[in-house]
């Protein structure tokens, strides 16, 4: 199985559950909760579109109580009262743009948004027993790769199959990229850098013909 991004957390979840899926392999796939890395992404892909750093340390705050009301929230309806006002609050902040305000609750707190705010990818990762190849592009802005490297490290720190690699100087679609901002994507002419492609099919390669070859190591 491989999994890009949001496809990156079904296809661990599902290898945890199916113990035939031979190998994973995760494409910028979050390794940590949810409400977390949304945290993350707002406040990175704010700086490479060169927002202050005063503007994105106060979204920052904002974004963390925003989602801890939504996750808390007793029910759906609950977390959208409660996100309605938390939105009301940034704009009179000067922290969400009117044209923001008029989707970001209801966005927010979708049955699909709640869920995955509050999910935890690292305990199904921690159930792999299969090998995992874990990609991250170091000018990721959507899955930032230090964070989330560190958490694959540490929920497959048993697993003797598993790699993990940073690839250096490639964005959220493991394009070769200048800033990383997703306003780059559709102006880099390759779909995927030539690099990583050979390097997941060489991976692939070994995991699928093993005869003879060592196992990889966490990195």
């Amino acid at each position: 199985m491989l999994g890009h991004s949001e496809g990156g957390i079904i296809a661990p979840a599902v290898a945890a559950a199916d113990k035939s899926v031979a190998f994973v392999v995760m494409i910028a796939g979050p390794c940590i909760r949810g409400d977390r890395l949304f945290v993350l992404q707002s406040a990175m892909t704010a700086k490479a579109y060169g927002a202050p750093d005063d503007y994105i340390a106060r979204r920052k705050v904002f974004d963390q109580e925003l989602y801890r009301a939504i996750v808390s929230a007793p029910s759906e309806s609950a977390a959208l009262d409660r996100a309605k006002s938390k939105v009301a609050q940034g704009v009179a902040d000067k922290l969400v743009d009117a044209n923001e305000a008029e989707t970001l609750a209801k966005d927010d707190t979708t049955p699909w948004e709640r869920y995955f705010l509050a999910y935890d990818p690292a305990p199904a990762l921690a159930r792999l027993t299969a090998p995992v190849l874990v990609l991250n592009g170091s000018l990721d802005v959507q899955v930032p790769a230090k964070e989330n490297l560190a958490a694959a490290r540490d929920a497959l720190r048993n697993n003797s199959n598993a790699t993990v690699i940073e690839l250096r100087g490639m964005n959220h679609l493991l394009q070769d990229s200048k800033t990383g901002a997703p306003s780059e994507y559709n102006d880099i002419e390759e779909t995927r850098s030539p690099t990583a492609l050979k390097i997941i099919a060489d991976w692939v390669s070994i995991h699928t013909f093993p005869a003879g070859r060592p196992a990889e190591q966490v990195k």
